[in-house]
C-alpha cells in the first residue's frame, strides 16, 4: 500500500531534484569550458549554465571550479590563434585616429566661435 506524500514531500522531491540538474550541468559546463580552454571563472561557469552566482560557490560546486582555475594559473597561455596585426595595419589605424583628432579640434573650434 503506498501512502500519499504531503504537499511539503513533493515540493522538497521537486527542489532535490532541481538542484542536482543544476549542479549536474555547472559540472558539465566547467568541464567543456576547461576542454575548450577558456579562462574558468566563477561568473563565467554560472553565466553559461544559466545558474545563478550562489551556486557555483555552493559546496561540492566550488571545489571543481577552484580545481580547475588553479590548474590553469600553472599552465603556460596558450599563443593567440587571431591574426597578427601588421605594421601596415598600424600605420593605417594611425593616420585615421590622426585625421579623426584634426576634425574633431576644427569642430571643437568652430563651437567655441560660435559660442
Amino acid at each position: 500500500m503506498s501512502s500519499k506524500r504531503v504537499p511539503a514531500e513533493v515540493l522538497k522531491a521537486a527542489r532535490l531534484r532541481d538542484s542536482q540538474t543544476k549542479r549536474t550541468k555547472v559540472l558539465a559546463v566547467l568541464h567543456d569550458m576547461v576542454a575548450r580552454g577558456e579562462p574558468v571563472t566563477f561568473a563565467a561557469v554560472a553565466k553559461t549554465a544559466g545558474v545563478s552566482n550562489w551556486l557555483v560557490y555552493a559546496e561540492g560546486v566550488r571545489e571543481p571550479i577552484d580545481a580547475a582555475r588553479a590548474r590553469q594559473a600553472v599552465l603556460p597561455p596558450k599563443p593567440s590563434t587571431g591574426a597578427s596585426v601588421s605594421s601596415a595595419g598600424l600605420k593605417t589605424d594611425l593616420a585615421l585616429a590622426r585625421q579623426e583628432i584634426t576634425a574633431l579640434r576644427e569642430e571643437q573650434d568652430k563651437l567655441k566661435d560660435a559660442v
